[in-house]
């Protein structure tokens, strides 16, 4: 049962997203747009928004602010609208038959098996141009630069590309490959999310000093995944599962190995933030350790 604390970030953020997007189809008065606003409110949806409540608590512990101190229209809520866009938009892309042909999502039919796939590559399309229209509000270039290099080069473009080449060639596949290929696809959108969170608060945090723990959290992350994927049915985890076992961590090291690979990796994410002495970013730790899906 996830905590009250956490339940009202992801509340405020869902919300934020739905005034959002509404908003924006309202200045568009156009019926035909009536199937791209909904498919575009469905592919944003049931996700545990992990990365934004990552984000907004980094923000809110660094500036000493209380969720309730800030509004939809701060720069921190604009960019997890943003980062929860970019986010849909990337799984809306995974999702379609040229790329993991998936037709399940949180037990919920994915967005181009429910709306077809051409309707799914124009959300793709839209999601994506939003997200960086919105950015562009809060104009800081550099930090825009940080989000366009690090979502498209090193994550939406090249660990597609490596996805696909060892999914072509999977005897080519080695385990230091496998880490490489997650951390460029997990690893991006964390990392993204903990360095505008310390930017915006404006409070002079040195980075590199979290690098450690975005890199091992991102992978944590997709260790879980692999786990999930081997251990749990489609009934229990709501996604489609087994879909190449010679992509799994499990492949390599074997589910006892597997499992003390990803207790090691939480173990060393809870030793970084323990200075911070943080309830709320330990919990969000030990919830990617214990996620059920």
């Amino acid at each position: 049962m996830l905590p009250i604390w956490y339940n009202d970030y992801k509340t405020f953020i869902e919300e934020s997203i739905n005034n959002y997007l509404i908003n924006y189809f309202k200045s568009e008065n156009n019926k035909w747009l009536d199937i791209i606003k909904e498919a575009s409110i469905y592919a944003c949806t049931w996700w545990k928004r992990i990365r934004s409540v990552l984000a907004l608590e980094f923000y809110l512990m660094i500036s000493w602010l209380d969720i309730n101190d800030i509004n939809t229209n701060s720069n921190i809520v604009k960019f997890c609208i943003s980062l929860e866009l970019l986010h849909a938009f990337s799984l809306v892309h995974d999702d379609l038959p040229a790329m993991d042909n998936d037709e399940l999502r949180r037990w919920e039919l994915t967005v181009w098996k429910k709306y077809w796939e051409a309707n799914a590559i124009l959300i793709w399309d839209l999601l994506n141009s939003l997200s960086f229209e919105l950015l562009s509000e809060i104009w800081n270039t550099e930090l825009i630069k940080i989000f366009w290099e690090s979502v498209w080069i090193k994550w939406m473009l090249w660990w597609q590309v490596l996805d696909l080449y060892y999914e072509n060639n999977p005897k080519k596949l080695t385990i230091e490959n496998l880490i490489e290929v997650h951390n460029k696809k997990t690893w991006a959108l964390i990392e993204i999310s903990i360095i505008w969170a310390l930017m915006l608060s404006e409070n002079n945090i040195e980075l590199k000093k979290f690098k450690e723990f975005w890199q091992k959290i991102g992978l944590a992350f997709q260790v879980k995944d692999d786990l999930l994927d081997v251990e749990w049915t489609p009934e229990e985890t709501g996604k489609s599962v087994w879909d190449s076992e010679e992509k799994w961590f499990v492949y390599f090291m074997w589910l006892n190995e597997t499992h003390k690979y990803l207790d090691k990796l939480i173990f060393d994410c809870n030793n970084i933030i323990k200075e911070l002495q943080s309830e709320k970013l330990k919990f969000l730790v030990n919830y990617i350790w214990n996620r059920k899906k």
